[in-house]
């Protein structure tokens, strides 16, 4: 299943949509403007809506969360600190750092989308083993839990991307696959060259799998299925999918329940 990208400018420059509606009307020598035109700027306008709406529930639950947990364990700290035993101790403090990591992801990922809108990126030919190299020692902490099988292909296509955006890319469908992929987690990453002129790199789990209902919504922004992602804050893959749009690319799930995922995206051949 291939999911569908959004036209960012649509989506993210609502004020300036009926003034250009109307600009393009009036350069065909009509006063009105097209009814089609208008059906399709009232769809983007309402899926910008939707989103804000989503975006406002996901901030406001994700970092009113942990930010409640996090003062709560320090409030006991404080206030009971010599009734509490030096287990009791290194379990408030295990707390409170688990706490304040997840205000801090939950923050640079809401930087990353904003930077992904409002950054223009050149494309630069990239070393895919270096890049997913970088993302499995930034793991390493989840791997050092999980002891996941993660197997490598022999060799990696050249492509072109953005190196730093595609890293986050490959952090958000290994840390799934590694939690939620079987226990203990088998891990397997490769490539395939389109017909196209694209390449589908991918990630395949051995977890429960995923119904069709939650393919359809998995992607949606800000949105998340709690039965898969119990302890995940509701952006990794809304920001995947900005990202691979971006980039000129596709995101993608392939899945049946009992039989793992393949998570997958797209990018172009290196032209150089």
């Amino acid at each position: 299943m291939l999911i569908p990208t959004l036209d960012q400018d649509l989506l993210f420059r609502p004020a300036q949509l009926v003034g250009a509606d109307w600009s393009t009307s009036y350069e065909r020598g009509s006063h009105t403007p097209d009814v089609e035109d208008l059906r399709r700027q009232n769809r983007a306008l309402q899926e910008r809506v939707e989103e804000l709406g989503a975006f406002a529930h996901t901030v406001a639950h994700d970092l009113k969360g942990s930010l409640a947990a996090l003062c709560g364990f320090a409030s006991e700290l404080k206030e009971d600190y010599q009734r509490l035993s030096a287990v009791q101790r290194e379990e408030c403090l295990t707390h409170v750092v688990r706490s304040a990591y997840k205000l801090n992801n939950v923050i640079d990922e809401l930087l990353l989308l904003a930077e992904i809108r409002q950054t223009d990126v050149v494309l630069e030919p990239l070393h895919m083993a270096s890049i997913v190299a970088e993302a499995r020692d930034r793991l390493a902490s989840l791997i050092d839990t999980y002891h996941p099988e993660i197997i490598l292909p022999a060799e990696w296509p050249l492509v072109e991307g953005h190196g730093s955006w595609v890293e986050e890319v490959w952090i958000n469908y290994l840390s799934n696959a590694i939690k939620y992929g079987g226990r203990p987690p088998r891990v397997e990453l490769g490539a395939d060259l389109q017909p196209n002129g694209m390449v589908r790199f991918w990630v395949r789990d051995t977890g429960r799998g995923l119904t069709p209902d939650e393919q359809q919504r998995l992607f949606k922004p800000f949105t998340r299925i709690e039965s898969v992602r119990a302890d995940g804050h509701g952006l990794g893959l809304s920001v995947v999918q900005r990202i691979v749009d971006k980039l000129g690319g596709q995101v993608g799930i392939e899945s049946t329940p009992g039989q793992g995922s393949t998570f997958s995206f797209t990018l172009h051949c290196c032209r150089s």
